[in-house]
């Protein structure tokens, strides 16, 4: 007996079924890109360049021991038995090229949805064949929305084919062919599908300036990309952008999301994110690091910046004490500035992850922090060190002046326990925690720098960006699974046995890797899931 699919799932299939390859005329239409059908003015709208291409790469991800895990919650035997169930419901195997011929939609046409105000939407596919694509919706429209009454009529645009339920006062599906397309909606959007087929061309996403010029600023691989005007949010506060641009590719060892945003401010504003040369200090870092950050640009450059980072609590309380940031502290740092996280080796996980808010747990039980840069006047920089103690009580801590080794120090306590420490040695500057890590951070900085701690599959992710991230999830698997029992509390055993479980089942996840950088005045992000070769 198959698996009923979640109706949401069965929707967005619905929605999404015509995504496929912008260009590849047919028959001699004069329209070649589903985005000439999409307004440029929606909040959303997606376009996948290859449905066959990126049906036959989803394919591949049902094999991983994650997607299997997943299935089994589902009490499916596999994930691959899981999503045939569910591809045999929708009527279309999404996974196979052939399978969608078959039902009349063109992969190779191209397709794209549209996400309008009001929770409306309609999607655009390629068509191979009007009469086996009718007979698809119709059967979809028949089971999934017991809409067994169809209707044709000629309107502007193309014909339009209506499913409805028996006494209904709208149809509940409609399929407008249009120029070797088919324009699909539901509901009250059906009713519109004919003002989108004639949809005049610099209306239309395809003549979109913006989109343009960012995908063209952007990789040219691409399985598909969204466009949203005005932005949501991402990295910049919504409506100070004038649009955000997304593009994904799906390859054999990574999935990455790539975003593009022209810039609001003016040239010199993004000063912050030019690449810079500077000291590689990525060797003074722990080898434990199981996420490692780097920033190439200036910081001096980031003194308009640092208040969105840190916070209002932390901005105020800065303001208050008078501390010039720049002068004090960014002018006094040279590029190449780097951190690593590691997992605490004494973490208590026996009540699950706490909420990491150090207001209220210390940070440092869980994870160990050591961040390193070079300053530009190591005179100017340890007078900086030394008004920590004045002005420390603002943030709440405590600053005291020590001695470790002959190394003069400034170690940091608050409410919740340690904080982090400070230190210089030469012209090294240190920031550390626990106290442990301070000590090991000290001995390191009197010899010359070691190994990076990044494994060597995951260095080329810190040389490109200005401000890049590693997220080694092997070893922050190896990191908890190598931890004590005591570290799991009493009866742990269960806790461990279920965490241990579910990491195994996500051992096919290698990294996530994070760039951050500027192109021709815009800014640029790069999110990349790695997997681990099969």
């Amino acid at each position: 007996m198959h698996r009923r699919a979640p109706s949401w799932l069965l929707l967005v299939l619905l929605v999404f079924a015509g995504c496929s390859r912008c260009g590849g005329q047919q028959g001699g239409t004069k329209v070649t890109s589903p985005a000439r059908f999409l307004p440029r003015g929606a909040p959303a709208a997606l376009v996948v360049p290859d449905l066959g291409a990126l049906g036959e790469k989803l394919a591949r991800f049902q094999n991983l021991k994650l997607a299997n895990f997943i299935a089994q919650l589902q009490n499916a035997r596999t994930a691959e038995s899981y999503v045939s169930s569910i591809m045999r419901q929708v009527g279309v195997d999404l996974r196979s090229r052939q399978a969608m011929e078959a039902a009349g939609i063109d992969p190779a046409r191209g397709a794209g949805a549209a996400l309008l105000g009001g929770n409306q939407a309609f999607s655009v596919l390629g068509v191979k064949d009007e009469k086996a694509l009718t007979d698809t919706f119709a059967r979809l429209a028949r089971e999934r929305l017991g809409a067994s009454e169809r209707a044709e009529q000629k309107v502007p645009g193309g014909t339009l084919i209506t499913f409805s339920r028996s006494g209904a006062q709208q149809p509940a599906l409609g399929l407008l062919f249009s120029e070797g397309y088919a324009l699909l909606g539901a509901g009250a959007m059906v009713s519109q599908l004919s003002s989108y087929a004639t949809l005049p061309a610099e209306k239309s996403l395809l003549q979109e300036p913006l989109l343009t010029a960012s995908l063209n600023r952007l990789p040219a691989e691409r399985d598909f990309y969204a466009f949203l005007p005005g932005g949501v949010g991402l990295l910049v506060p919504a409506g100070t952008t004038q649009s955000v641009t997304l593009t994904g590719s799906l390859g054999d060892r990574a999935v990455t999301l790539r975003m593009d945003t022209p810039w609001p401010d003016t040239q010199a504003s993004l000063a912050a994110l030019t690449p810079q040369q500077g000291p590689d200090l990525l060797g003074y870092l722990p080898e434990d690091s199981f996420l490692v950050a780097r920033y190439r640009g200036d910081p001096s450059q980031l003194n308009g910046v640092w208040p969105y980072l840190v916070g209002s609590y932390v901005t105020r309380a800065v303001q208050e004490t008078g501390f010039d940031v720049k002068g004090e502290l960014l002018d006094k740092l040279k590029p190449g500035v780097v951190a690593g996280v590691s997992l605490s080796p004494t973490v208590q996980l026996g009540a699950g992850i706490p909420l990491l808010d150090p207001r209220r747990t210390n940070p440092f039980r869980f994870v160990h922090m050591v961040v390193m840069g070079e300053s530009e006047d190591a005179a100017g920089f340890a007078s900086t060190l030394e008004k920590l103690p004045s002005i420390a009580p603002r943030f709440g801590a405590e600053v005291k002046p020590s001695d470790i080794n002959g190394q003069r120090v400034y170690l940091t306590s608050y409410r919740q326990g340690e904080g982090a420490h400070f230190a210089m040695v030469g012209d090294k500057v240190v920031l550390s925690a626990p106290r442990s890590r301070l000590e090991a951070a000290l001995t390191r900085l009197q010899g010359p720098a070691g190994n990076s701690p990044v494994a060597e599959d995951l260095r080329a992710s810190l040389q490109g960006p200005v401000l890049s991230a590693v997220l080694d999830l092997r070893r922050l698997s190896d990191a908890v699974k190598a931890l004590p029992s005591e570290a799991w509390g009493i009866g742990g055993f269960a806790i461990k046995a279920t965490t241990v479980r579910w990491l195994d089942a996500t051992n096919d996840l290698r990294a996530v890797t994070l760039g951050l950088s500027e192109k021709e005045k815009a800014l640029q992000a790069e999110l990349t899931l790695w997997l681990a070769p099969q």
